[in-house]
């Protein structure tokens, strides 16, 4: 098992045509995960999505995409995952996919619902033949989901704390960590990123498992 891959997170926050994915691959960081859109509508999808995609291959940078999700059904969520779905047919993903779960629509329904909201995304896009994961802060995965019906799936976890204080706020395991919403990569950007450390070789795993073809 590889340890401590580094690599980043890119959304429209981060301006098209900005990030020097050369620059980041200098840097020893070897993936970035891609916001490809949120929601449940072709509308949605992440502006700055295409771009980031073309210029991190061009560079060597392996790719994975996520969803933010704002569905407060499983119905919505099943919607959301088509369109996700969509947004990424065709692309090259050598990292997983993610489901971004923590938006304020949805903090107030009950874990269950959380729970069978997130099922629904990631089962159907896991169907479609992706490596598929669950991203939220820790605080979210500790206390809002039932994750004992979530163990099929690795998790990508949101905590800016040190690593042996994870456990205080969710105690279960993660396969990559966003370590920091504040990184500053000189060469790289010129505003903050995040950063993220992912603890398995998952470009290894995805290739020799033939998923994420698209």
């Amino acid at each position: 098992m590889a340890t401590e891959i580094k690599g980043i997170d890119v959304s429209k926050h981060q301006t098209a045509g900005r990030v020097n994915f050369s620059a980041l691959k200098n840097l020893g960081y070897e993936f970035c995960m891609m916001r490809a859109g949120y929601g449940m509508y072709d509308c949605q999808k992440d502006r700055a999505f295409e771009s980031h995609y073309k210029a991190a291959v061009n560079a060597g940078i392996n790719v994975g995409a996520y969803h933010y999700s704002y569905a407060t059904s499983v119905k919505e969520a099943e919607r959301e995952a088509e369109c996700f779905l969509g947004w990424i047919k065709g692309k090259q993903l050598r990292y997983p996919v993610a489901f971004d779960i923590e938006d304020r629509s949805q903090k107030y329904l009950s874990n269950r619902l959380r729970t069978d909201i997130a099922l629904a995304w990631m089962s159907k896009v896991e169907a479609a033949g992706y490596y598929t994961m669950l991203y939220s802060s820790a605080s979210w995965l500790g206390s809002k989901l039932d994750m004992s019906r979530l163990k099929h799936f690795d998790v990508w976890c949101a905590a800016y704390v040190d690593k042996d204080k994870i456990s205080r706020y969710y105690k279960g395991s993660f396969g990559m960590w966003q370590y920091s919403s504040s990184g500053k990569l000189s060469g790289v950007y010129p505003n903050r990123l995040d950063l993220d450390f992912a603890f398995k070789d998952y470009a290894k795993i995805i290739c020799r498992a033939g998923l994420n073809r698209g």
